[in-house]
């Protein structure tokens, strides 16, 4: 059976920062990883941009308080990111339905990553249908939207999932670079991880990041948005580095009723 579940770039690699693996160049690391992402492709799924001199900043398993302290610094610095948000994680995605209609309007992109954050590889098709229609609701309620992009979390999918995901119209997206700051990396660790990047460019990039953790906003971000800047790549959202609609389907949203609610739906973790 087809199983991946994608190795970060950081923990391929053997330095250690007070104690944490960070990336360094190793040629037998970096080809182990080169060839995950092969796979990968081979299966149809993202691994990076297209576009060229294109970076994807990309934040999981919100909305959350971080998230519109992210969102405002992308703004107002006149670049666009990517949030792969849950309904049901860290928070009930209705409660923070006007940060993330905030968000929406700024023209960040709003993709899926599951209602409740579980391995999707092991649930079964309906478990998996199941996850994907309670974000679709919410986003519909919240934004009109339809999302096109999906991002399994821990990047683990086997084929049967590729299969359900390809159904309902879903692009699967992973990243290429992780920034470790939900494994354990104190935000100097994460930007000494993405300076490493520099030397690369123009290679594009699909980061992994999140808006969860207080030091992703207000130490990583601000300090990392402007060198990339500067490096000369730019800070796009994923859709926008593929040439792709960020949406299957955009339209009015909905008025907030008593079904704007988690009660009922999956607990954090949990498949059904």
């Amino acid at each position: 059976m087809l199983l991946h579940t994608l190795l970060p770039a950081a923990l391929l690699f053997s330095s250690s920062v007070a104690g944490l693996a960070i990336p360094e160049p190793s040629s037998a690391n970096s080809t182990l990883f080169e060839r995950d992402l092969e796979r990968r492709s081979s299966d149809g799924v993202i691994t990076t941009c297209t576009k060229p001199k294109t970076f994807a900043m990309t934040f999981d398993d919100g909305p959350y308080q971080y998230g519109s302290t992210i969102a405002n610094y992308f703004t107002k610095h006149n670049v666009k990111t990517t949030f792969f948000v849950n309904g049901n994680n860290f928070d009930c995605i209705y409660d923070r339905a006007d940060d993330l209609i905030a968000r929406y309007k700024q023209g960040h992109q709003i993709a899926s990553h599951t209602w409740s954050h579980p391995d999707i590889s092991t649930l079964t098709d309906a478990q998996l249908n199941g996850q994907l229609t309670f974000v679709e609701t919410a986003l519909k309620k919240i934004l009109g939207v339809k999302p096109r992009f999906f991002r399994p979390p821990y990047g683990s999918y086997n084929a049967a999932n590729l299969r359900v995901l390809k159904s309902r119209g879903y692009k699967v997206v992973t990243w290429n670079f992780d920034s470790l700051d939900a494994d354990g990396a104190t935000a100097a660790q994460s930007i000494a991880s993405f300076k490493k990047l520099e030397p690369g460019f123009p290679k594009t990039h699909i980061s992994l990041d999140h808006e969860t953790h207080e030091t992703t906003a207000s130490k990583i971000v601000p300090t990392i948005v402007p060198r990339l800047i500067k490096d000369g790549w730019k800070l796009v959202t994923v859709a926008d580095c593929l040439g792709e609609s960020p949406y299957q389907s955009t339209g009015t949203p909905g008025k907030r009723d008593k079904t704007w609610t988690c009660a009922g739906t999956p607990a954090p973790g949990a498949a059904a």
